[in-house]
């Protein structure tokens, strides 16, 4: 989240950077995410992450968000082969898509700042939201 007025990062609900180097990544409950023909469903309660103040800077705040999330795919299955088999190249992937619909509710809190977040039903509508399986690295053989 940031301050228009001064376009300065106030807050930033991440699950941090792992020792590994992985960031912005954290492993979820399997039975968070539901898998249904055409539609997927995401319900995370008072996940645990971080609150940063600044970009790899200090302020760590233990705080928590939830969210609720719905993807409705619609249309034929996009298919992608990979682009390369360099290890570094993006292309390097293959995936089946296919565009979808999503909506959501997102809220989260900082007890230490008394800070609280909740938004209103969001809705990827004319924007942009797919769904579909991806294989890279070792998985792409």
């Amino acid at each position: 989240m940031f301050d228009p007025g001064t376009g300065s990062q106030v807050h930033d609900f991440n699950p941090g950077i792992r020792p590994s180097g992985l960031f912005w990544i954290a492993q979820i409950p399997d039975e968070a995410l539901t898998i249904t023909d055409r539609t997927a469903h995401l319900h995370l309660e008072n996940m645990p992450v971080t609150d940063n103040y600044f970009f790899l800077g200090p302020g760590d705040d233990e705080s928590a968000v939830s969210m609720d999330i719905s993807w409705v795919a619609f249309g034929k299955v996009r298919h992608i082969r990979p682009g390369s088999s360099d290890p570094a190249d993006p292309t390097n992937f293959a995936a089946e898509f296919r565009f979808a619909t999503a909506t959501g509710s997102f809220s989260g809190s900082n007890p230490d700042e008394g800070f609280t977040f909740q938004s209103n039903d969001a809705s990827s509508e004319g924007v942009f939201a797919e769904m579909g399986t991806e294989r890279n690295g070792s998985f792409l053989q």
